[in-house]
């Protein structure tokens, strides 16, 4: 900030840096994953209350990623395919 001569000029790096995040988090990433991996909308909310219920906060930080773990394992593993398939959106 000491190196530049107004505050704005200091903003626009962190400010550019946000907004590119932003769009790659909130749109880019999301429509890549949502054509070749989907979950069951209502499996993904039981998981949600089922793990708040068990560990609080970080439980429900938790839920998704171990629902989309399982379901990765399950397409993965011949005998675990079934499941694969229930979880699948």
């Amino acid at each position: 900030m000491l190196s530049f001569d107004s505050l704005w000029w200091a903003l626009l790096p962190p400010a550019l840096y946000f907004c590119i995040h932003l769009a790659e988090g909130e749109t880019l990433t999301p429509m890549l994953l949502a054509r070749r991996f989907t979950l069951n909308p209502v499996l993904v909310i039981l998981s949600l209350v089922f793990w708040f219920w068990m560990w609080g906060v970080p439980g429900a930080i938790l839920a998704v990623p171990m629902l989309a773990i399982l379901k990765i394992v399950s397409d993965r593993v011949r005998p675990l395919r079934a499941l694969g398939h229930v979880l699948e959106g």
